[in-house]
């Protein structure tokens, strides 16, 4: 294969795919309720003085100013028993009545004061309780609606003092504790803790707020500075943020606190690749791949950057394992193609780019190149220019597709278009000047 062949064909493509993980308690169960409905009628009339609201913060934390200690609650009625239910509101309603009730009476054993925090979710507090001892009342409130009705109810608590947060944030901490809870399923209670800021942060991301998930992770870490998933996230954000130096001290954070945290293995070598230093990228992705060796992104990664560095024969062990663990994806199956067409494999690759353009009918990159080897074989040569001319249209601004159509033109003896295309892919940033000028010295010697 000449030069010219080889740049046709190795593509450098930067990426800013970081390995990010929701919190751990995440995998064990996500609940699917359907959201709570407002609070009836029922509980209005049997409780018209209770507080809803801001006011029923304000009023709380009135009550508490002289508090040196103490603890919040928020629960809500889980609004479906097993996966597929949804209860009538009828139900979701009288639950929340008995757990007003319950919710009530367990205030006026304890001293404490309870109210509306919105829609569908009731709230108490506790003077003189420590979250531990209100994570246990939580229980015993759990285990009496579940003795009525068996109805459950999901719960979360915080506690005040709290070395990060003032007391007025203790609604908003126990909020975020009932967020936590909800990743265990139906019937669960969760003190606030590193996770739950961790999931708080997590929200955020996925929301595209990086700066407030950043602000949720350090304080995560002021409260468990070894969480080593906290560390990984917060890495990612500086990642996205392009502050490469504290994003990789968080990556060798997390490294350092677990020798098998893969992610963190991975997201140095990314970080190692967007700043230039390829091979130093490719030992931290062989190392999380040993680790964990059947994670698509680092398999696809690893492939990819052994094509980047001209050595495709290792690069197909990894692309054909990360096909394997993701055959619908066409990005794989397109620089597979390109990795056995750098290795003279040429039908192997059409079969690989076929396969490319059968999972995504978009895929420029694919159609390029397939029309490319149509055309170099001699075979099907209005496919080609087919394949060529519609890869432009969906990608009119990727100078190596102008240069392959430009090249199909001039095969075809279709030397105008074939210069403007050239053109275009010099303007474009690909380097088409040893065509350009031997089309106009052609045009020279010609006159």
């Amino acid at each position: 294969m000449s030069v010219k062949d080889k740049k046709l064909f190795c593509r450098q493509e930067s990426t800013r795919h970081f390995l990010f993980s929701s919190t751990e308690p995440g995998r064990v169960q996500r609940t699917k309720t359907a959201a709570s409905p407002p609070l009836g009628k029922a509980l209005q009339s049997a409780f018209p003085q209770v507080l809803t609201g801001s006011r029923f913060i304000k009023r709380a934390l009135q009550q508490l100013e002289a508090a040196t200690c103490f603890a919040a609650m928020v629960a809500r009625i889980d609004s479906s028993l097993q996966d597929g239910e949804k209860p009538a509101e009828a139900f979701i309603t009288a639950g929340q009545l008995e757990l007003a009730t319950i919710l009530s009476d367990s205030c006026s054993l304890e001293k404490g004061w309870w109210g509306i925090l919105e829609p569908g979710i009731l709230s108490a507090v506790f003077p003189g309780k420590t979250d531990r001892q209100c994570l246990e009342l939580a229980g015993r409130i759990q285990e009496k609606l579940a003795r009525q009705n068996g109805r459950t109810a999901t719960l979360g608590v915080a506690a005040y003092p709290n070395v990060t947060y003032p007391r007025e944030k203790i609604f908003e901490n126990a909020s975020k504790a009932l967020e936590h809870a909800a990743f265990f399923g139906p019937n669960s209670a969760v003190a606030f803790d590193a996770v739950s800021l961790n999931i708080s942060g997590d929200k955020l991301y996925e929301n595209g707020n990086v700066k407030g998930a950043i602000a949720e992770f350090k304080k995560a870490l002021e409260l468990d500075g070894a969480n080593v998933n906290v560390h990984n996230s917060l890495g990612v954000c500086y990642g996205l943020q392009a502050k490469y130096d504290q994003a990789m001290q968080e990556f060798k954070t997390a490294a350092a606190l677990d020798g098998s945290e893969y992610m963190a293995l991975y997201n140095m070598g990314l970080i190692n690749k967007l700043t230039g230093h390829p091979r130093q990228a490719l030992d931290f992705f062989l190392k999380a791949g040993k680790v964990r060796p059947t994670v698509f992104e680092i398999a696809f990664q690893t492939g990819k950057l052994y094509l980047e560095l001209e050595k495709p024969e290792k690069a197909t062990a990894f692309l054909e394992q990360a096909a394997e663990l993701e055959p619908e994806s066409s990005t794989v199956l397109r620089f597979l193609g390109d990795c056995h067409e750098a290795q003279g494999r040429t039908q192997a690759a059409i079969t690989a780019y076929t396969r490319a353009i059968r999972q995504n009918p978009q895929d420029a990159a694919a159609m390029s190149a397939l029309g490319y080897l149509f055309d170099r074989q001699g075979e099907n040569l209005e496919i080609a220019l087919m394949f060529c001319r519609e890869s432009v249209a969906l990608a009119p601004e990727d100078g190596l597709l102008r240069y392959r159509l430009g090249q199909l033109y001039y095969h075809q003896n279709r030397v105008p278009e074939a210069l403007n295309e050239f053109k275009k892919a010099e303007q474009l940033g690909y380097d088409a000047s040893g065509e350009i000028s031997k089309i106009e010295n052609q045009k020279k010697a010609a006159k």
